[in-house]
């Protein structure tokens, strides 16, 4: 895979187009060529490796043509309303998050029938599939993919004595511990963002450290939800990622910032006083071209056991109203491919696909790491939404870092606070 960045210089769509895909620019003209829209919402200027993906395939395919449009930011409100009304594009870059808001079919095809005419290669290797089939039906094809993983300077660990780093959360406290010791307190051994802000970065880490350790906010009984951790297990969460505050390993200000790549952090791995953190790929790869250092990645402490990480990403649906199916589908496989993947700086939703990459290797923990994370659905379609969740746990996990209040009354809070939202 390769990482060198790029400007677009096309693909940016105008939103007045928006309207004209399936009934207009989707329809064939009368040079008999197929011309598809393909819309997606990254900014133009992390899409340099899609948009030559897009050309090589109008070169090789003069019968199939794809326009690229780009409508930024994600609104999955607008693709609904124009497939609803009959038009919109034929093929549609979705967040897996919203293929369930999604999965009508006025909006999205159902794509059984294309899958049976025309099989994936590489269906039984797809991740977060539970994302994009609802009720027996395929809405969606999960496209790519990407996950938190550790970010560490090998040199700051190594002066510590620390050859390897951690496996599970505990041996991370200890190891992490050891580095600052190491250092008369002058490198931080983990710097996490820990905002009490609902969009802070520490929320990922507290998911990964709960549900690999056998527990998680809520629960789904059958379409009854509930809490789905005690009091006590809560606290302990809490407890954990205080310790690394008074132990003096993660230094107070992190308490201030919400971004994994904040410019703080970004400082401290490049001038060594950051020996660990954790960040997504996007974020790893622009802190790695703003610092003079040698930055690696490895999984996250549980992240080789199954379900104790996320898996976020994106998919691919093709709009109810196309005109040109087969030719979609053909497309979209085509955007599956390691062919496309050769040029686009994303990893692929396959864990066959990404196995065909050549994957820089300072981002072997992501790679690693993939094959074993999962999407956030244990959330998804609860009465209380992620964000809501995301607000109250950083709030309360933060008001116990700052000395507000206890990590018993901090977890009560948490507990009362869900119970109340899934009550109604």
């Amino acid at each position: 895979m390769k990482t060198s960045r790029f400007i677009a210089a096309a693909a940016v769509g105008a939103l007045a187009a928006t309207l004209a895909a399936c009934g207009g620019e989707g329809s064939e003209p009368d040079d008999g060529v197929v011309h598809l829209t393909f819309r997606q919402f990254d900014p133009a200027d992390q899409i340099q490796g899609l948009v030559e993906a897009v050309d090589a395939w109008n070169a090789d395919n003069p019968d199939i043509q794809i326009e690229l449009e780009t409508l930024t930011p994600n609104n999955p409100q607008q693709f609904a309303r124009e497939a609803n009304s009959g038009s919109g594009p034929d093929i549609a870059h979705l967040a897996l998050a919203d293929v369930a808001f999604l999965a009508e079919p006025n909006i999205l095809l159902p794509l059984e029938d294309l899958m049976a005419e025309q099989p994936l290669d590489d269906a039984d290797s797809l991740l977060a599939t539970e994302m994009t089939v609802l009720d027996e039906t395929t809405w969606a094809i999960p496209w790519t993919a990407d996950t938190m993983a550790m970010v560490y300077r090998d040199d700051v660990l190594a002066d510590a004595g620390v050859t390897e780093t951690p496996s599970d959360w505990p041996e991370l406290l200890d190891v992490a511990g050891r580095i600052t010791d190491a250092s008369g307190g002058e490198v931080s051994g983990f710097c996490f963002a820990a905002g009490a802000q609902q969009q802070a970065a520490q929320w990922f880490a507290i998911n990964y450290y709960m549900w690999n350790n056998d527990f998680q906010l809520i629960e789904n009984n059958g379409g009854d939800w509930s809490v789905g951790a005690t009091q006590d297990q809560l606290a302990g969460a809490i407890d954990y990622f205080n310790s690394y505050f008074t132990e003096g390993i993660t230094p107070t200000s992190m308490q201030a910032i919400t971004d994994y790549a904040d410019p703080s952090v970004a400082a401290g791995l490049g001038d060594g006083t950051c020996a660990m953190t954790f960040m997504p790929p996007a974020a790893f790869r622009a802190v790695q071209e703003q610092v003079d250092a040698e930055l690696l990645t490895a999984p996250m402490p549980g992240g080789l056991d199954d379900g104790s990480t996320h898996l976020g990403g994106r998919a691919l649906g093709i709009n109810a109203n196309t005109e040109h199916p087969d030719e979609a589908w053909q497309v979209v496989q085509y955007l599956l491919s390691a062919e496309t993947f050769e040029t686009y700086d994303q990893y692929p939703a396959s864990a066959s696909t990404l196995t065909q990459l050549d994957v820089d290797p300072a981002e072997q923990g992501f790679v690693d790491q993939l094959p074993h994370s999962v999407p956030f659905v244990r959330y998804i379609g609860a009465p209380i939404t992620i964000a809501s969740l995301q607000e109250l746990v950083n709030q309360q996990f933060s008001a116990v870092y700052s000395g507000q209040a206890d990590s018993a009354t901090a977890a009560q809070a948490i507990i009362d606070a869900i119970e109340r939202e899934l009550q109604g």
